[in-house]
């Protein structure tokens, strides 16, 4: 049944994503609009700020799905029990801190960044609430893992399209009603336990006798998750230097409204991040399990498949923001913002080159092999902030998007490629070719095309927009049924889809052997 649960993880998180993409994009329009320049890049500034808050929950969160996986397949109850309350108390002093830390940077926001001083009220209110909420979110935020320890992405995913809907209806209220970043920071809390509170309690009822206490906190689990977690966090650090501290840099440099720009194309670039991650998110837990039962083979021939069909996943939406980047962003908020086009080319070629490697680096974080990619993160992370500080004075926008951009493409495309070729004891041509050299060639049946009708056409305005792109993705769908896919994966596919939805009753044992 092994397929068939990742299936049903993959499309149920394709599910969250695409509601959410779809939220996000219909709301920020509106949000842009209605808060004007200032307003939405301070709210971009502070939430990129606060989002460092979070590295404690990205460090314990991974090394929980490990240990809770392993423990649900062994039978250990009481080692289950162990860690479950040992990541509470480590969520909870990590609360603690979150709080600490959110006085401290509220009430220094305008001294550390350049700041309209009639908007620094409403700047450390939401900081406040943002830290608070987060704090609030550590301890209930090990339900969550422990869904996705459990496997059970789909019912976490349910609760997040469920969340997600909510926050945008209370966004848009308040908005309407001529509320400001205070609100908006209000409303966000409030969803957010909303989200915790019924995750809760789905956990309660899928592990009805897991027990809760001061006993089960453990000094050798919290040993053993702090160690994990350790390199976790470094992981989870370098990904927020690399991708969050853009926006902090335009705003102690150029200032808060120069962010709106940037944030719209690293949105849509970060979009296309989230459509990858939304498959190779779940082959952690199925890495470890391969590791235990000492399947090498089947470890490399995953990791080549999620190489590819991570190329075949985003290789076209990119080049479709490339091509048609201009006519998307003056259809989508405006004609004052089609220069922000060559920012998100800029963002958009190198992305490429790394997002092949995150199923690479989702396996390797499964089987404990995470040192190498977190110290390649680190070094990625500081070679963008510092050729972002060092070419934002010369070049502004356009060297905070290069500063991103080089560092994005030679240590998270090519070094990391190479290090888990190495890792996974693969020959590294083969990895590069079947993984991404042969997926991209078939991808060129979407630019190519896309390529022509950009020249003859420049489509803008949703209809012709949306005509192009289903017309060259339409003939890609093609090309990549026939020469992406093998006919093995397609008949698997096609059998183990109808069996992850209750729609088969076909036995699995050929699931099994495959």
């Amino acid at each position: 049944m092994r397929s068939v649960q990742v299936l049903r993880n993959v499309v149920t998180n394709y599910l969250r994503f695409f509601a959410g993409g779809l939220i996000s994009f219909l709301l920020t329009p509106v949000m842009v609009h209605l808060l004007g320049d200032g307003s939405y890049g301070l709210w971009v500034t502070v939430f990129s700020l606060t989002g460092y808050f979070g590295l404690v929950d990205q460090g314990i969160r991974p090394s929980l799905v490990r240990y809770v996986s392993r423990h649900r397949a062994a039978g250990d109850d009481d080692a289950l029990a162990q860690t479950v309350n040992s990541a509470v108390a480590l969520y909870s002093a990590a609360g603690a801190v979150t709080l600490a830390v959110t006085v401290v940077v509220a009430a220094n926001f305008g001294h550390w960044f350049h700041i309209d001083p009639a908007l620094l009220p409403s700047a450390r209110g939401a900081v406040a609430l943002a830290g608070l909420s987060l704090a609030l979110g550590f301890p209930l935020g090990v339900f969550g893992a422990t869904l996705s320890g459990l496997q059970r992405y789909d019912l976490a995913n349910l609760i997040g399209v469920g969340i997600a809907v909510l926050r945008a209806i209370v966004f848009v209220v308040i908005l309407r009603t001529g509320g400001g970043i205070v609100e908006l920071a209000w409303g966000s809390l409030a969803a957010n336990l909303v989200g915790h509170i019924v995750t809760l309690l789905t956990v309660r009822r899928l592990l009805p006798r897991l027990p809760y206490g001061r006993r089960w906190v453990n000094g050798a689990t919290l040993r053993q998750i702090g160690a994990y977690s350790g390199f976790a966090f470094m992981g989870a650090l370098a990904t927020s230097i690399a991708f969050q501290t853009d926006s902090l840099v335009i705003t102690g440099f150029i200032g808060a409204a120069a962010v709106t720009p940037f944030a719209l194309a690293a949105g849509l670039v970060d979009n296309v991040r989230t459509l990858v991650y939304s498959a190779t998110w779940v082959l952690a837990p199925t890495a470890s399990e391969m590791e235990t039962l000492g399947e090498t083979e089947p470890l490399q021939a995953m990791l080549i498949a999620g190489s590819r069909y991570s190329v075949l996943l985003s290789w076209p939406v990119l080049a479709a923001l490339v091509i048609f980047g201009g006519g998307l962003l003056s259809t989508w908020v405006g004609e004052k913002y089609r220069d922000a086009a060559l920012l998100l080319t800029v963002l958009a070629v190198p992305t490429l080159l790394s997002l092949p490697q995150s199923a690479a680096s989702s396996m390797l974080y499964g089987i404990s092999r995470h040192k190498g990619v977190v110290t390649l993160s680190l070094l990625n992370a500081l070679l963008n902030l510092g050729l972002s500080l060092l070419w934002v004075k010369p070049w502004g926008l356009l060297g905070v998007a290069l500063g991103t951009a080089v560092p994005l493409a030679l240590i998270g495309g090519v070094a990391t490629a190479l290090y888990a070729a190495r890792a996974m004891h693969l020959d590294a041509r083969r990895y590069l070719w079947e993984g991404m050299g042969q997926p991209g060639l078939v991808c060129l049946a979407f630019i190519v095309p896309a390529l022509a009708v950009q020249q003859l056409w420049h489509p803008t305005g949703w209809v012709p927009l949306g005509a192009s792109v289903a017309g060259c993705w339409l003939l890609f769908a093609a090309a990549a049924w026939r020469w992406g896919v093998g006919p093995v994966e397609r008949r698997r596919w096609s059998e183990a889809l109808p069996r992850a939805f209750g729609l088969s009753r076909r036995p699995a044992v050929t699931e099994a052997r495959s």
